[in-house]
């Protein structure tokens, strides 16, 4: 879990780098802080969280590029978490079978959330609004799989990468509309 996240820190790290030389056309520049109220009211602290380290002001895809981006490698992490959870022995057939589930969920994410940010890096929007519901309804299809394990690591992991996928969701919505 540690290696994952110091992954997650390091390759959030380069993309910061290289959004700040990113620009598309026709699409704002606002304050990080402005953005985070406009977007996602209701995940203010999560969107400042995630973007603290970038400019304090940036073109909007900037930090759509951003967001998708910690979105993705959060998705990554919880197939590795899953992996790891399924590799018990003594892991009941119920739960193990939510939990593959939930993973196949996740496999649904990773692929319209990985187009996203290509989408939002090469200023091509045409599909992006679809991918990102398509991204959204699969991690949601994870929880409705977990709904009996409430106790589980992997439901506690979902529940924020709902909120890490509505916030990537919802500034990307301020470029191809909600």
């Amino acid at each position: 879990m540690k290696r994952a996240a110091a992954t997650m820190v390091l390759a959030l790290a380069i993309l910061l780098l290289a959004a700040d030389s990113h620009a598309c056309d026709n699409v704002p520049t606002m304050y990080m802080d402005d953005m985070c109220h406009k977007a996602c009211p209701h995940l203010y602290e999560l969107c400042r969280k995630t973007l603290d380290h970038g400019a304090a002001a940036a073109e909007v895809t900037v930090y759509a590029l951003i967001t998708a981006k910690y979105a993705k490698l959060s998705y990554q992490s919880a197939i590795e978490t899953t992996d790891k959870l399924l590799q018990s022995t003594s892991l009941p057939g119920d739960e193990r079978a939510a939990y593959s589930r939930c993973k196949d969920r996740y496999y649904e994410a990773l692929s319209p959330m990985s187009y996203v940010v290509n989408d939002l890096f090469n200023c091509s929007f045409s599909s992006t609004k679809q991918r990102y519901i398509n991204a959204t309804a699969a991690v949601a299809a994870c929880r409705d799989e977990l709904r009996t394990f409430q106790s589980s690591p992997l439901f506690a992991m979902n529940a924020a990468d709902q909120d890490k996928t509505m916030l990537a969701f919802n500034l990307g919505g301020l470029i191809v509309g909600k």
